[in-house]
């Protein structure tokens, strides 16, 4: 036992030590569709992406060595477009979202390349899909699950203005593993997952402590 948090406090203090913390807000530009399949193993040829916005803000601790952890809380806004009998369905939906991102930094200079991997869940507080001139809530129907879960694959490339402020870009391949459609019917087989492709613009600056206010940071 005693090893053990000997250890635990070895770990605690190098994370401490070797590690820079820092805060970034962003806004997220993206290209939202479904993966689709229908009960007899058919998909919609007519569905396509439909241009979406989000925002998040998350807290960044980046080790010596280059690797971070990143928890993020965001909003982002999913779903797909498609056409029947030459009217536009169109499907919204809104979700509050967390996620932990995991990855591996770069430092060159001023600039930093990152990537990195962040599972994530989200819970959609409103949903709908327009047909023409209709709306349908999907949320007061059941028409669709309110949580989804899955997986992002990051990159991006931050550039130091100073010591404490950076900004950066950052692209996001977004695969839901949740299966979205309701099993509202005995033997139904229907699938819909989210897919997405997003681009995003943020601003980050550093948290520095008193006794860390000389070590310059690396992300």
């Amino acid at each position: 036992m005693k090893k053990i948090i000997v250890l635990c406090l070895t770990i605690c203090t190098a994370s401490y030590v070797f590690s820079q913390d820092n805060v970034s807000i962003h806004f997220g530009q993206s290209f939202t569709t479904f993966k689709y399949t229908s009960s007899h193993g058919g998909t919609d040829p007519n569905l396509t992406s439909a241009f979406r916005s989000g925002y998040g803000v998350n807290y960044a601790k980046v080790f010596h060595s280059g690797f971070f952890i990143r928890p993020e809380l965001g909003y982002k806004n999913l779903g797909g477009q498609s056409v029947l009998n030459g009217q536009k369905i169109d499907w919204s939906l809104h979700y509050l979202d967390f996620n932990l991102g995991l990855g591996y930094s770069v430092h060159m200079g001023p600039v930093i390349t990152f990537i990195g991997i962040a599972p994530y869940y989200s819970y959609m507080y409103k949903g709908g899909q327009t047909y023409g001139l209709d709306y349908f809530d999907l949320i007061a129907n059941k028409a669709i699950k309110t949580a989804d879960y899955g997986l992002n694959i990051l990159g991006g490339v931050k550039y130091r203005l100073n010591e404490a402020n950076s900004i950066f870009v950052e692209v996001r391949n977004l695969t839901g593993l949740m299966q979205l459609e309701p099993d509202s019917e005995s033997g139904s087989s229907e699938k819909l997952y989210n897919r997405a492709m997003s681009f995003h613009l943020g601003f980050s600056f550093n948290i520095v402590s008193k006794n860390r206010a000389q070590r310059k940071s690396n992300f």
